[in-house]
């Protein structure tokens, strides 16, 4: 008889009784104060590293735990901390409205952890809304595996499980230099094609990897066979294209058969100037040399192959597919978002943002773009970490590229929280705003005198030859030399007016789009500065902010128009004077509506690069559609025709037409991917560690549009639909995050329903602005 019947039986004896026993069972199946509940934290992340507990050989993961044991065998790959107080973080449940307190464990052991024994720390329940903290207990040895776990409290009655436990290994010398980063993967492939003709065989990958190749071949001992790879393939289809370019990969060897059957691992060629450099980023010893490519051809082979025969390992840093995806009503656009997608995860192969397979060099410009498409496709840090880094001591040529350091800085502060890096860093941020170049007008110029071998210095400017000065550059390539071709008139096309992709740019003194770019990273100082409560400077950087603004207008401002001129002296306004002014704030509300109309007048004019600050500034001002009508494009200045043109990697120029030494695998390539999450679906961090996300879509005329982005609070989905009557906003916000909204109230009779009920919320400037909007599933309406 269970206790139920029993509760029965007693009804007809002695009904007090029963009341009594009902609440007993009532009770024991309900939570009482501070019981456990049924959900626990997820994600957690070692200093930042999603997967510390990886255990890799040769790039491959291995069903090995990770423990003290396994350590002792220096054969595997595993992710090091490079720390000695590691920052811990976690993710709450999506029903959570925010944790008021938590609890970390870190034990030696796995057993002590499971037995709930903090014996390295015990934070105890700590009063916190962060889902974050520093490690704060005793000395953590080095090469010596740790365990931790967290739990967290909602108000003082929810308590939730502790989470699963995690595992990480403190670098056996921790070197302050570097930040914590996982270890590379390699992925075998097999082909999606292979077309047999008579003595060739034709295979194709689909996409291009930076890869190794091995094949299983049969021979007699005295037979041979002509092993081809490449990027590219002839209009044909059937063999791989030579004569793209030497930057486009293309590598022919033959290869002699043993008698028998037997695997050969191709060999890559040597790069003799990639070789020469000392700033290239070299692979790993334990992943070997990899080269790019998509296409494979076998002539002179007499036998056959199956798929499992050519095998493809495609080597990239950790990336998780499922962090991010993206459709809509508009075909093309969801086509330019996987091929950007895919570009970030096949550019990761180095572990470092670098331009390309050409030199394998991290570019400030190329990182920042880089960098921001990156995150906005997967929440992964230490890439950008290792890559900012590095830039910080190995500066490159052009002025404008010193400055986007701060804006690398402050978007891995916006994204993750962690102030580590502008904290550590932040006596030379402030050397990379370049205010050592200003003058009395508060402009800051290259060609005034300035360049000095104290100011090189400082900079830590080393390694560029016998003019070490910094270059004015505007976009790339320039039309005339230093750096540009000396004759660029053939490659004009039809799509723009002036040769190379500055928009025939005239070079002053003092440079609009330089200017426009220091005002920017100064506003950004100026909260570098707040952040780490560094007050005079919060200041000093505030008033040199206004002091540019006032000179840049009254400098560069067409007075009639209020257009952007290139420099003081000419009245040539380029569309990069005005975009780059445009996107950082240096237009008056009264003159946005003609630079925005004189930007728009001239499409595409920039350069893959030019399109980051382009895009941004359409988005930001108003031109959304716009914006929308040139990602979405399928003219030659496009990244349609990046796929047109045979691509699966995003291209380093619109074509070959406008530099003909292209690579076909240029992350800077892909804002479209940062762009259709930041900009056109608006969903970016407010606040920093994204405790606070902003959501404020602006699809233009699109129908329909749908986004998943992760963040290092979680997962946030969107969905937008519009028609002529209706407008509606479905979202899912991380647990423990407080959300921003923005609602265009243009359609129907101008009513917010949240969740079905009709809201109160009145609208200001034709939208609805939530602030403070809770987390978990909500669906919103105007109509």
């Amino acid at each position: 008889m269970n206790r139920f019947n029993i509760g029965i039986y007693f009804i007809s004896r002695n009904l007090v009784f029963t009341v009594a026993c009902f609440l007993f069972l009532f009770t024991s199946i309900i939570p009482t104060k501070a019981q456990t509940r049924a959900v626990k934290p997820i994600g957690l992340r070692t200093d930042l590293m999603r997967y510390s507990d990886y255990v890799g050989l040769n790039g491959v993961k291995q069903s090995l735990p990770l423990n003290d044991d396994l350590l002792t065998e220096a054969r595997y790959e595993v992710p090091l901390v490079q720390s000695e107080k590691p920052l811990l973080n976690w993710v709450l449940d999506n029903q959570s409205q925010g944790a008021t307190a938590f609890q970390v464990l870190v034990s030696s052991k796995l057993m002590k952890l499971k037995n709930d024994h903090g014996d390295l720390w015990d934070s105890g329940k700590t009063n916190s809304t962060n889902a974050s903290v520093l490690y704060n207990g005793l000395p953590l040895q080095h090469k010596k595996v740790y365990y931790w776990k967290v739990r967290y409290w909602e108000g003082q009655e929810k308590v939730s499980a502790y989470s699963d436990p995690k595992a990480f290994v403190v670098a056996p010398d921790i070197n302050n230099e570097k930040f914590s980063q996982e270890p590379l993967i390699a992925t075998d492939q097999m082909p999606e094609k292979i077309d047999q003709q008579k003595n060739r065989l034709s295979i194709d990958f689909e996409k291009a990897a930076f890869a190794k190749l091995k094949i299983e071949l049969t021979g007699t001992g005295a037979d041979s066979v002509i092993v081809t790879v490449g990027e590219m393939v002839n209009k044909d289809s059937q063999t791989i294209d030579s004569l793209q370019g030497r930057n486009i990969s293309y590598y022919k060897t033959e290869l002699a058969l043993k008698s028998g059957t037997h695997w050969y691992e191709i060999l890559w060629p040597s790069n003799s100037k990639r070789a020469s450099n000392p700033f290239v980023i070299k692979m790993p010893n334990y992943i070997g040399e990899v080269y790019p490519f998509r296409y494979l051809e076998i002539k002179n082979y007499k036998g056959d192959l199956n798929p499992k025969q050519v095998v493809r390992t495609m080597v990239n840093y950790t990336f998780d597919e499922n962090a991010s995806n993206f459709s809509s009503s508009n075909k093309v656009l969801n086509q330019i978002w996987e091929f950007c997608k895919y570009s970030m995860k096949a550019t990761s192969f180095c572990g470092y943002y670098v331009d390309g397979d050409r030199e394998r060099i991290p570019y400030e410009a190329d990182a920042f773009i880089n960098q921001l498409s990156h995150y906005a496709v997967d929440s992964e840090y230490g890439i950008a970490r290792g890559s900012m880094k590095h830039l910080m001591f190995n500066p490159t040529w052009p002025t404008e590229w010193t400055l986007y350091n701060i804006l690398m800085a402050w978007y891995d502060y916006l994204y993750t929280g962690d102030d580590r890096f502008i904290k550590k860093y932040y006596s030379e941020l402030k050397i990379k705003t370049l205010i050592d170049l200003s003058d009395d007008t508060g402009l800051i110029s290259t060609l005034t005198g300035k360049q000095t071998n104290e100011f090189f210095k400082k900079l830590h400017k080393n390694h560029w030859g016998k003019n070490n000065n910094l270059r004015d550059i505007v976009d790339w390539p320039q039309s005339k030399p230093p750096g540009g071709y000396s004759d660029l008139s053939d490659f004009i096309g039809t799509e723009k007016q002036y040769p190379g992709e500055n928009d025939g740019y005239v070079y002053q003194t003092y440079n609009a789009v330089v200017n426009a770019l220091y005002y920017g990273t100064l506003n950004v100082m100026v909260k570098i500065a707040a952040a780490l409560n560094q007050k005079q400077d919060t200041t000093m950087y505030r008033n040199k902010a206004e002091k540019v603004k006032r000179a840049f207008r009254a400098t560069f401002q067409d007075k009639k128009n209020g257009l952007i001129n290139d420099g003081e002296n000419t009245s040539h306004k380029s569309q990069h004077a005005n975009m780059f002014a445009l996107t950082f704030g240096l237009i008056q509300d009264r003159n946005i509506e003609s630079v925005l109309k004189h930007v728009k007048e001239k499409n595409m004019s920039c350069s893959v690069y030019g399109s980051q600050i382009l895009l941004e500034g359409l988005f930001d001002y108003g031109g959304d559609q716009h914006g929308i009508d040139l990602m979405a494009a399928k003219t030659e200045r496009s990244w349609y025709n990046m796929i047109r043109y045979g691509s699966t990697i995003t291209m380093e120029a619109w074509d070959k037409r406008y530099k003909p030494n292209l690579d076909l695998n240029h992350a800077w390539g892909g804002a479209p991917a940062n762009i259709i999450v930041r900009k056109m679906m608006g969903v970016e961090p407010l606040t920093p560690g994204a405790q606070t996300i902003k959501i404020h879509p602006k699809i233009g005329e699109i129908e329909s549009a749908a986004l998943k982005t992760s963040f290092i609070t979680g997962a946030v989905t969107v969905a937008c639909n519009q028609t002529d009557k209706s407008y509606s906003l479905e979202v899912e916000i991380p647990g423990g995050v407080k959300g921003d909204l923005l609602i265009p109230a243009t359609k129907g009779n101008k009513k917010l329903y949240i969740n079905g009920a009709l809201s109160e919320q009145s609208e200001k400037k034709g939208s609805f602005h939530l602030k403070n909007f809770p987390a978990g599933h909500h669906i919103l309406e105007v109509k």
